[in-house]
């Protein structure tokens, strides 16, 4: 099997994002494949290994994301923009990470930043799956709709199409006021109405496992929370979900490209 990556995106710091790359690669471990994690780091946004990644039982690394060129003022907009959409020295490096951490057989998640130019077209090149985390505040919604209207949009030019996932994050009772506000948004948001995206929620989201807070302060003091048999027993259970929804857009995306 060919190496899969994951990215785990949003515009909005907060939204759950880290912590569901983690929980996806946590998962994914558990199915006994080489699997790697690699926060995206970018200039004058300092981070270090937090306790997330430094008790999970895989590899985790950091990848800063170039600056951009420095390009001539009197380039058009249009070129401009088709430059930074072709500026593979992320997703390039990415690859030769991978293979020297896990080899060409494995999957990695990526915690993409939420800074500008953190997802282009050249990333998603060889992305098997695009991960939208989105919390149960109508805010946190919000933005998960703008960032896979982002991603819908960033795909309208190319001739392959990959599948994107929202990762709902919400305890029992709060899950059908989650799923209905992102179903009235997702009403309202033209750019998904184009066939590659269904209007039902339900059809391309998934549910990540809701820490309650006494796990993610053991999280935070760096206990070995990924050692609790349930906890384990869930991220699996949602890496599993993410690899079938993917695995089936991906085929119907794959016969919307042919048909059109």
């Amino acid at each position: 099997m060919a190496m899969r990556t994951f990215l785990v995106c949003g515009f909005k710091g907060g939204a759950g994002r880290s912590l569901t790359a983690a929980m996806l690669a946590c998962g994914l471990h558990l199915q006994a494949r080489p699997t790697l994690l690699v926060r995206q780091t970018a200039h004058n946004i300092y981070s270090v290994i937090e306790p997330i990644e430094a008790t999970l039982p895989l590899p985790c690394r950091e990848l800063m994301l170039p600056a951009p060129y420095d390009l001539p003022p009197d380039l058009t907009e249009d070129i401009a923009a088709m430059v930074d959409a072709a500026d593979a020295r992320f997703s390039d490096a990415l690859g030769q990470l991978a293979r020297a951490e896990i080899g060409a057989d494995g999957d990695v998640v990526v915690d993409l930043s939420c800074v500008g130019g953190a997802l282009n077209a050249a990333s998603l090149r060889d992305a098997f799956a695009i991960v939208v985390p989105t919390r149960a505040s109508v805010f946190d919604v919000d933005w998960a709709v703008r960032s896979a209207a982002f991603v819908h949009e960033l795909q309208q030019t190319s001739d392959r199409s990959v599948p994107a996932v929202l990762a709902t994050i919400s305890p029992d009772q709060d899950r059908g006021r989650l799923m209905r506000q992102l179903r009235a948004l997702l009403r309202h948001v033209k750019s998904l109405h184009r066939g590659l995206l269904p209007d039902e929620p339900s059809r391309f989201s998934v549910e990540a496992p809701f820490l309650g807070e006494a796990t993610l302060e053991a999280l935070i003091c760096g206990r070995p929370i990924w050692q609790d048999r349930d906890l384990a027993g869930r991220c699996r259970a949602f890496a599993e979900a993410v690899v079938g929804l993917a695995e089936a857009d991906g085929a119907a995306l794959a016969d919307h490209v042919d048909s059109s």
